[in-house]
Parts: structure tokens; sequence; C-alpha cells
């Protein structure tokens, strides 16, 4: 079963009942005829829900297909799903772990995402947010048209470029990324592609509740999140996109602000905010400014300039042809707790990057929950700075060994220390934030040399 996620209710059978009635279904001597198996199969809910839990969704997705029953109850588990995954490719598909053999064909990325998705996608995603290093984001991927995967029913994107090989006559297909993977994907799963010099991304370890997490420089990479759909309340993401021409006003409300960042209901409190810049010069720094008017001590701002963004809502059929300044995703949740730290510039040491690091687990609380990290950091924090690869991404993963963490390598970063004290919100923490964001216009919360750490944690 999954780790990290919310999971179904319990069975009203005993657990002596249910295993009784599995091993007499699975021993092959059993004495028991074929319609008695199908009727415990398809009749006996208990039995059916347990056999259930364990199964990946596109599993559950197959099952749901054989009787109403099986279809109704797979409805309700899958509802009941929620997990943050992580997918960083290319990677071995047995240890979970970065391999750095990409071969640059889309057969190969088809075939390993698709394995990835149906051993162990657990829940059904809302949102991927999707990091690629600008090595693979130029590259792309390519396909032979003999060996092309496309079919009658799957057009090629019309963005596809033939391309000739320079060593013989074949024409190739090149797709990018987006092209590559949302077939992949289920229609109602928006995507937010990010392009930067590096990126942070964490891949399961097989059977075990932790997880590899490389920062992956200077090759051909990419980290995917996804994120599960929960109620605003428990846990809302609002993907936006801010057009170059846009006009932020000195009188826009909140209601305005909300509809701009995502479509957030008024009624709704942003927690937190992550901000994709390509540019310095942005009406995003208004939307900041505007956005530290309406939330003082009450929200954690991040993000970073990086070289290329684009959001793909898979819903809107005519796509937005103006330039883009930036992108970003909004987060809400009654009871989300949120922690940020800054490693300045002068933070180069593993200890004092663990100790400020380690300022972020009051957040988990021992509770338990859901959670997920972004990494922002410098292009030169990686190897440049360490001599040495994963250094403050491995420290980040001794403190949370079961928390995903994903991010980018970026020209400048956008962040704050913000460790509000959650049991007390009267509290000289959380007048201390209150007093110093008070006194932020937005752009002392852009930084250089530095790498800031979120951490977001959902209890359930």
């Amino acid at each position: 079963m999954a780790e990290n996620s919310v999971n179904e209710e319990n069975s009203s059978l005993t657990n002596e009942q249910i295993e009784y009635t599995l091993k007499s279904i699975s021993d092959e001597n059993s004495s028991l005829t074929s319609e008695q198996i199908e009727y415990a199969l398809t009749s006996i809910y208990d039995v059916t829900k347990t056999i259930f839990k364990y199964l990946p969704l596109r599993s559950i997705d197959t099952c749901s297909t054989v009787c109403r029953s099986w279809y109704e109850l797979a409805k309700l588990i899958k509802s009941r799903r929620h997990t943050f995954h992580t997918i960083t490719y290319p990677s071995d598909i047995n240890t979970g772990n970065f391999s750095n053999l990409s071969s640059g064909m889309l057969s190969d990325f088809d075939i390993f995402i698709d394995n990835t998705i149906q051993e162990h996608l657990w829940s059904v995603p809302c949102f991927a947010l999707v990091l690629s290093t600008n090595i693979l984001a130029t590259k792309g991927f390519y396909s032979l048209p003999s060996s092309s995967t496309t079919t009658d029913t799957q057009q090629p994107p019309p963005k596809q470029r033939r391309l000739r090989s320079s060593t013989s006559a074949t024409m190739t297909q090149r797709y990018d990324i987006d092209q590559a993977l949302l077939k992949h994907l289920p229609q109602s799963c928006s995507c937010m592609f990010v392009v930067s010099e590096g990126i942070i991304s964490s891949s399961k370890i097989p059977n075990q509740n932790t997880y590899y997490t490389n920062e992956l420089e200077s090759t051909d990479a990419i980290g995917i999140l996804l994120m599960p759909k929960m109620t605003s309340s428990m846990f809302g993401v609002y993907p936006f996109q801010i057009p170059s021409d846009t006009n932020i006003s000195n009188d826009m409300s909140r209601s305005d602000l909300h509809r701009f960042l995502g479509n957030v209901p008024n009624d709704v409190d942003i927690r937190c905010i992550i901000f994709f810049f390509i540019q310095r010069q942005s009406s995003a720094m208004d939307c900041l400014k505007k956005l530290l008017e309406f939330y003082h001590n009450r929200i954690a701002v991040t993000g970073g300039f990086v070289e290329k963004i684009w959001y793909d809502d898979r819903k809107i059929k005519s796509k937005q042809t103006s330039p883009c300044d930036a992108c970003g995703i909004v987060f809400t949740g009654n009871n989300i707790r949120v922690g940020q730290i800054v490693l300045e510039s002068f933070v180069t040491k593993k200890t004092d990057i663990k100790q400020k690091i380690e300022k972020l687990k009051y957040i988990m609380d021992g509770r338990r929950s859901l959670s997920f990290g972004l990494q922002v950091s410098c292009v030169g924090r990686g190897t440049n700075l360490h001599n040495d690869t994963n250094i403050e991404c491995n420290i980040f993963r001794s403190l949370f060994p079961s928390t995903p963490l994903v991010g980018v390598f970026g020209n400048g970063e956008l962040g704050h220390d913000y460790l509000p004290n959650y049991d007390d919100s009267n509290s000289t923490t959380n007048q201390n934030v209150a007093k110093t964001i008070k006194k932020e216009t937005g752009k002392s919360f852009f930084r250089g040399y530095s790498s800031v750490f979120t951490l977001i944690s959902i209890p359930y």
C-alpha cells in the first residue's frame, strides 16, 4: 500500500475473516468452485475492498469495468486516495535512483513513464509540476516514423518537427517534453512546465517509505511532482500565469487578485505561493506587492528565475499566444502547515545548513500528514560550491526521509524565513513575522547565491 497517503476506511469484517477468505481463494488446492470464487470476489464487499486497497490506480481502473459493484467501489476508493507522487527521468525502474542513461528516444520515454504510472501511481493527479533541465528541454525527444508510437486515433502533435540525421537520410520527428508527457496523464490533470539550468527531483525507493533525491545539473533530466485533488479547505492547488501585458492596478481588490491568481475563491485564504519568473522587470512584481498588502504574517512566498515556463490547463483549446512573464502556484488549506527557511550566501558549511533546515522539523510535529518540499537554489550553490553532489538535498533527506523534495537551480531566488507558531496564533513568533513582512514591498524577498527550502504538511 502507498505511503504518505490518505486511504480508505477499515473493512467491517475482521482481519482474520478476510485473510481466511483470501487464502481460500488463492489456494490452488481449495475446494471452492469457480462459481464460489466469483461470488466471493464480486459479492463480498469487504473482501473486494481489501484487495482493491493494495492495487495501484491503473489496476483499479481495469477492475472497475468488471461489474457495477466494482465500478462503484473503485470510484469510492479513488475519491479517498490522496498522495503526492514524484517521478525522476531517467531512473532505474528497479531501484528508483537516477540512472543518467537517457537515450533521447520517445519510445524509451514512453515505456518508462507508462511502467512508472502503471506500477506506482496511487491516486488521481489534478496537477503536475514538471521540471526539466535546459539540456533536455533543448534536445527534446526523437522518434523514427517507422517506430512512431502515434496511431490513427492519436495524431502527432502539431508542433512536431522533422529533422534529417546528419549521418543518414532517415527523417526523425522531434517532440517537446510536453508533447511527450501529456498523453500519459489524465485529461483532468493540468501541467506547469519549468525549464532551468538544473533541477532537484525525488524517486521513491521501492517497498520503502523513503526517497532518493538528486540535484541534477548539466545533464538530461526531468522531475515531476503529481498533486492529488482535494477540497480547497483541505489542500487547494491553483496554478496561474501572468502575461507580459498584465497591469496590476493599485486599487485591485482581494477578490480580483484571487481571480487573477488561479481563480482562488475570495473566502479562501492563500497560505503559500510559488512564482517562476523569466525576467527581472515583470508585472509579477506588482502582483507580489499587492499580495503582501492583503497577507502579512499569513503567507509563505518562494520561487525563482528560470529559463522557460508555460502552463497547460488541458481544457482551453485555443492556447494563449501572448508572452508570459511568470507562472506560479497558489496553495490553500485551513489546516496546512507551511514552513520556510533561507540558506543565505554565507551559509555554506554542512553543520550550518543542517542547523537551518532543521528548523522546519516542527512543521511535521509527529502528526499523520501528507507532505512535500520545494528547493529553489542558485546555480552557484550546487557542485560549484560544495565540490560534491547532492549536499543540500541530502541534508534535507536525512531530516525528512519520507517527504518528497523537488526544485530548481535558477538565476535568482525568491523567499524569506517563515516559521510561524501554529499552536498559538497570538505568539511572539507570529507577531515578529508580521512586523517583518509589513515592511516589505517584495524587493527584499529576492536573493542571490542562496537556497530556499519550503515544507508543506497537510494533516489528516
